[in-house]
């Protein structure tokens, strides 16, 4: 009965309580809360363009646009960077 739905890469023999997807279930869960901050910062950099694009006297605006997105190219980086050690099981420092 255990193998009426066989799953493609899934081998018949392989254990339910086998942890090889650990690290990787793991991984996901850690990056909660960084993918909450790029999802905002994201929000905020498309806010402030579209409010610099529509009003010519928006420099501020511009200014902090571009420190958005700048800040999130630079989150983005240490988050593909972070996930990958979390990924390989290396400790992250908070």
């Amino acid at each position: 009965m255990s193998n009426l739905v066989q799953f493609p890469g899934t081998p018949s023999d392989r254990a339910l309580n086998d942890d090889s997807d650990r690290p990787h279930a793991e991984a996901f869960r850690d990056i909660e809360s960084e993918v909450g901050d790029l999802d905002r910062m994201g929000e905020i950099a498309t806010d402030l363009i579209m409010h610099c694009s529509a009003t010519e006297d928006s420099s501020h605006n511009l200014e902090l646009a571009t420190f958005a997105v700048w800040q999130m190219s630079k989150m983005l980086k240490e988050f593909r960077k972070n996930y990958h050690k979390r990924y390989q099981g290396e400790e992250i420092a908070s």
